[in-house]
């Protein structure tokens, strides 16, 4: 996410001024700005179940097919 040069927060693609101090947004600041990802324990805990249920399911068509 691309940070404001005067106070540092963080601005969305959309804004043409900076919400917390006013500042004039430039485009180029923000279109080259990599995207930053977050993982959150929500998104590991449902990363992890979906595991956890692939692997029963795969478990449960060995011992139903044998």
């Amino acid at each position: 996410m691309a940070r404001c040069a005067r106070c540092s927060a963080e601005l969305q693609p959309a804004w043409k001024f900076c919400i917390h101090c006013g500042t004039a947004v430039s485009r180029a600041d923000v279109a080259t700005a990599a995207p930053r990802t977050r993982i959150t324990a929500l998104g590991l805990f449902g990363i992890a179940l979906g595991g956890l249920l692939a692997a029963i399911a795969v478990a449960a068509v060995v011992v139903f097919t044998l």
